[in-house]
Protein backbone atom coordinates (compact mmCIF):
# COMPACT_ATOMS: atom_id res chain seq x y z
CA UNK A 1 0.00 0.00 0.00
CA UNK A 2 1.28 3.10 -1.10
CA UNK A 3 1.57 6.42 1.26
CA UNK A 4 1.53 9.88 0.84
CA UNK A 5 2.88 12.32 3.73
CA UNK A 6 0.55 14.99 4.48
CA UNK A 7 0.49 18.55 6.54
CA UNK A 8 -1.22 18.02 9.85
CA UNK A 9 -2.48 21.70 9.88
CA UNK A 10 -4.04 21.97 6.85
CA UNK A 11 -3.85 18.64 4.91
CA UNK A 12 -1.65 19.57 1.76
CA UNK A 13 0.00 16.90 0.55
CA UNK A 14 4.07 16.82 1.05
CA UNK A 15 4.67 13.92 -0.85
CA UNK A 16 4.20 11.97 -4.01
CA UNK A 17 2.38 8.32 -2.80
CA UNK A 18 5.28 6.20 -1.39
CA UNK A 19 6.24 2.73 -0.79
CA UNK A 20 7.02 2.68 3.07
CA UNK A 21 9.58 0.24 3.59
CA UNK A 22 10.28 -0.84 7.55
CA UNK A 23 13.26 -1.42 9.51
CA UNK A 24 11.52 -3.79 11.32
CA UNK A 25 11.30 -6.28 8.06
CA UNK A 26 13.87 -8.78 7.77
CA UNK A 27 13.51 -8.85 4.29
CA UNK A 28 14.42 -5.31 3.62
CA UNK A 29 18.14 -4.82 3.09
CA UNK A 30 20.22 -2.12 5.18
CA UNK A 31 20.20 1.57 4.07
CA UNK A 32 23.56 2.82 3.16
CA UNK A 33 24.34 6.44 4.47
CA UNK A 34 26.46 8.13 1.44
CA UNK A 35 27.64 11.69 1.75
CA UNK A 36 25.79 13.87 -0.74
CA UNK A 37 23.45 11.05 -1.51
CA UNK A 38 19.87 9.76 -0.60
CA UNK A 39 19.18 7.01 1.75
CA UNK A 40 16.26 5.64 -0.49
CA UNK A 41 15.79 5.66 -4.04
CA UNK A 42 12.71 7.61 -5.51
CA UNK A 43 9.43 6.92 -4.93
CA UNK A 44 10.30 4.93 -1.57
CA UNK A 45 10.08 5.83 2.07
CA UNK A 46 11.84 4.24 5.10
CA UNK A 47 10.55 3.76 8.51
CA UNK A 48 13.65 3.70 11.03
CA UNK A 49 13.26 2.67 14.25
CA UNK A 50 17.28 4.23 14.62
CA UNK A 51 17.24 7.97 14.93
CA UNK A 52 19.37 9.30 12.02
CA UNK A 53 21.56 11.36 14.55
CA UNK A 54 22.38 10.66 18.56
CA UNK A 55 23.93 12.45 21.29
CA UNK A 56 26.01 11.57 23.74
CA UNK A 57 25.35 14.49 26.40
CA UNK A 58 22.74 14.87 28.49
CA UNK A 59 20.87 17.30 25.99
CA UNK A 60 18.98 14.96 23.08
CA UNK A 61 19.72 15.58 19.47
CA UNK A 62 16.68 17.30 17.61
CA UNK A 63 16.51 13.98 15.38
CA UNK A 64 17.30 11.82 18.18
CA UNK A 65 13.24 10.68 18.20
CA UNK A 66 12.12 7.11 16.48
CA UNK A 67 10.41 5.94 14.53
CA UNK A 68 11.43 8.44 12.35
CA UNK A 69 10.28 8.47 8.42
CA UNK A 70 13.51 9.35 5.82
CA UNK A 71 11.74 10.22 2.32
CA UNK A 72 13.77 11.33 -0.47
CA UNK A 73 14.22 14.94 -0.89
CA UNK A 74 13.11 14.10 -4.68
CA UNK A 75 10.01 12.57 -3.28
CA UNK A 76 8.66 16.46 -2.09
CA UNK A 77 6.02 18.13 -3.23
CA UNK A 78 6.20 21.83 -3.93
CA UNK A 79 3.89 23.02 -0.87
CA UNK A 80 7.28 22.19 1.16
CA UNK A 81 9.58 25.08 1.45
CA UNK A 82 12.63 26.66 3.09
CA UNK A 83 12.04 28.60 6.19
CA UNK A 84 12.94 31.44 6.32
CA UNK A 85 15.17 31.33 9.84
CA UNK A 86 18.40 31.75 9.20
CA UNK A 87 19.52 29.89 12.44
CA UNK A 88 18.34 26.68 11.08
CA UNK A 89 19.85 27.34 7.19
CA UNK A 90 23.58 26.31 8.53
CA UNK A 91 25.62 24.40 6.51
CA UNK A 92 28.53 24.12 3.70
CA UNK A 93 27.32 23.06 0.65
CA UNK A 94 23.44 22.52 1.45
CA UNK A 95 21.54 22.02 4.72
CA UNK A 96 23.23 20.43 7.32
CA UNK A 97 19.74 19.99 9.32
CA UNK A 98 21.28 20.23 12.77
CA UNK A 99 19.58 23.31 13.77
CA UNK A 100 15.57 22.22 13.98
CA UNK A 101 13.16 21.84 11.00
CA UNK A 102 14.02 23.66 8.37
CA UNK A 103 11.32 22.81 5.96
CA UNK A 104 7.68 24.59 5.95
CA UNK A 105 4.86 23.85 4.49
CA UNK A 106 2.74 26.46 2.30
CA UNK A 107 0.46 27.12 5.15
CA UNK A 108 3.45 27.88 7.45
CA UNK A 109 3.90 24.66 9.54
CA UNK A 110 7.09 23.54 10.21
CA UNK A 111 7.09 19.85 9.32
CA UNK A 112 10.07 18.71 9.03
CA UNK A 113 14.15 18.80 8.58
CA UNK A 114 15.93 18.55 4.98
CA UNK A 115 19.52 17.01 4.92
CA UNK A 116 21.54 17.74 1.66
CA UNK A 117 25.04 18.97 2.73
CA UNK A 118 27.96 17.43 1.61
CA UNK A 119 28.46 15.86 4.61
CA UNK A 120 25.24 14.43 5.15
CA UNK A 121 23.01 11.96 3.46
CA UNK A 122 20.33 13.55 1.68
CA UNK A 123 16.93 12.86 3.32
CA UNK A 124 13.81 14.80 4.44
CA UNK A 125 12.60 13.66 8.20
CA UNK A 126 9.20 14.46 8.64
CA UNK A 127 8.08 16.46 12.14
CA UNK A 128 5.57 13.07 13.33
CA UNK A 129 3.27 15.71 15.11
CA UNK A 130 2.82 17.86 12.28
CA UNK A 131 2.75 15.22 9.49
CA UNK A 132 0.68 12.05 9.17
CA UNK A 133 0.60 9.48 6.32
CA UNK A 134 -2.61 8.72 4.65
CA UNK A 135 -3.25 5.86 2.21
CA UNK A 136 -3.39 6.17 -1.26
CA UNK A 137 -7.32 5.77 -2.33
CA UNK A 138 -7.51 2.36 -4.64
CA UNK A 139 -9.47 4.10 -8.01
Amino acid sequence: MRKTLHCTACGAALSVPLNILSGKDPAVPSLEMLDAKPITPAGTGFKSYEPIERSFSATSALLEFVPQYWVNPDDLTDAVRITKNMRRLNGCCGLDGCDGPNQLCSCGAEIGTLRTDCWTPRVFIPVPTLTEWREEELR
